[in-house]
């Protein structure tokens, strides 16, 4: 249930940035001023997140139509809401929270183990349409003290995760910890299967890194951040470069994954094959191989278009790509963003009408190249000069893997911005577990 919200909203943003509104009842004394703040923070950040976490106790005293104004405007920007609360408490208690959240009109809220009802609080918040995220690790160093002690030869944060899965939560809070590690996090996710959100907190003004959450908790997760963004001068461009710096490094890490753990899309020989390009290379990444696999292409597609709508938005824009090995890619991205789909030939049909362009360019629409690889970028130039001699404008160009050899340098030179999900670099070659240097293999993939 909230997984399918969170996709929706990752898609609609391409952000995994979840905005934490806590205004201090001493600056803003006021239910009204606490609300209106929310609702300003909302207006001018909102646009650049997946979700907004409103701290319960910090909006005390604004009442139900308070709670609903935020998740009204929440709503209307397409954000997943959540209430941390971190509710637990005996049954009638929960029962009777748990309406009064479902009026606020929140998606979700955030639960406490500690009473040991989890079960009981799962079932009654699914009953009205309610995710759960069960608080698993707090951030800081609040974990370490309690949420670390064994019992019965366990930790005690594995006892509530274990509780959590019984229970058929949505999802778990786990801060980020100087702790945390990313095999701490990959267990976690191992535990808890794909459709489980984990929601961080602890990163921004509390410092937390959230690199071993990016690199272990697999696809759906969402980073909390507040102050940073909410204290800043200008709290739009600060949350566009957290969003950009953390959904980035998601798309990276889970796009070079599929390539990696797909069967058939990573090829490595011995000695060189030529490429499309015409160059050699040892290395070659079959996209179609994605295509074949259902996870994997359904993962590209989420990830691609999430890029998509943050780089480039949502509204008037259609897409086009070249024959054949972008139109799979770019069929996917025009279908879920509702959009159209011309591709180029490389060369004019013989027969028929000899078009060159397959599909009608919309004189004066905005258009985005979608595609597979991006070797010199001769293909992606190509397909930009014939969707601008047809009178479209495209000055953005997105691919699955930028194989870094000229193309964003020759797309620039067009005015073109060249965009990857993934990219053959050092970091690439650990991932994927190349041996020998990133510089041997960047001279042997000679795309």
């Amino acid at each position: 249930m909230l997984a399918g919200r969170y996709d929706r909203a990752v898609e609609r943003s391409g952000s995994i940035l979840c905005l934490g509104l806590d205004p201090s009842p001493l600056q803003y004394p006021g239910p009204g001023e606490r609300v209106g703040r929310c609702l300003r923070l909302l207006e001018e950040a909102g646009r650049f997140c997946a979700a907004v976490k409103v701290n319960e106790n910090h909006l005390r005293g604004v009442g139900e139509e308070g709670h609903r104004s935020v998740t009204g405007l929440a709503r209307r920007l397409g954000l997943l809401t959540i209430l941390d609360c971190k509710l637990g408490d005996i049954g009638e208690t929960v029962r009777a929270a748990v309406e009064t959240i479902s009026r606020l009109g929140y998606d979700a809220f955030t639960a406490s183990p500690l009473f040991g009802n989890v079960a009981e609080i799962t079932e009654l918040a699914h009953a009205r349409g309610l995710g759960v995220l069960l608080v698993a690790y707090p951030s800081g160093d609040y974990g370490s003290r309690y949420f670390e002690l064994e019992v019965a030869g366990k930790k005690l944060f594995w006892r509530f995760v274990r509780e959590g899965v019984e229970a058929g939560v949505d999802g778990y809070v786990v801060g980020l910890s100087p702790r945390l590690t990313e095999r701490m996090v990959a267990e976690l996710r191992s535990a808890v299967g794909e459709e489980a959100v984990i929601l961080s907190p602890g990163a921004g003004a509390q410092g937390g890194d959230p690199e071993p959450l990016i690199r272990g908790g697999g696809e759906r997760i969402l980073i909390n951040v507040g102050r940073s963004v909410t204290l800043a001068q200008d709290p739009a461009s600060a949350a566009r470069e957290a969003a950009e710096r953390l959904s980035s490094r998601r798309e990276y890490v889970l796009a070079t994954r599929a390539i990696a753990e797909t069967p058939g899309v990573l090829n490595i020989y011995e000695r060189p094959i030529h490429l499309s390009s015409g160059r050699l290379s040892n290395i070659y990444i079959d996209c179609r191989a994605l295509y074949s696999d259902p996870s994997a292409r359904a993962l590209i597609a989420r990830l691609m278009v999430g890029l998509v709508s943050r780089r480039a938005g949502r509204e008037g824009v259609e897409v086009a790509t070249t024959a054949t090995a972008g139109i799979p890619i770019a069929s996917l991205v025009a279908d879920r963003i509702g959009a159209g789909l011309v591709y180029v030939r490389m060369e004019k049909k013989a027969h028929g009408q000899e078009k060159r362009v397959e599909g009608v360019v919309k004189p004066g629409a905005t258009y985005v190249g979608v595609d597979d690889v991006a070797t010199t970028g001769r293909s992606a130039l190509e397909c930009v000069r014939a969707v601008r001699e047809a009178g479209g404008r495209i000055e953005k160009y997105f691919v699955i893997v930028d194989r870094r050899e000229g193309a964003a340098e020759l797309l620039a030179g067009e005015g073109v911005e060249l965009h990857s999900l993934a990219r053959l670099d050092e970091e690439f070659a650990r991932l994927v577990g190349l041996r020998g240097s990133t510089g041997s293999a960047e001279k042997n993939s000679g795309a």
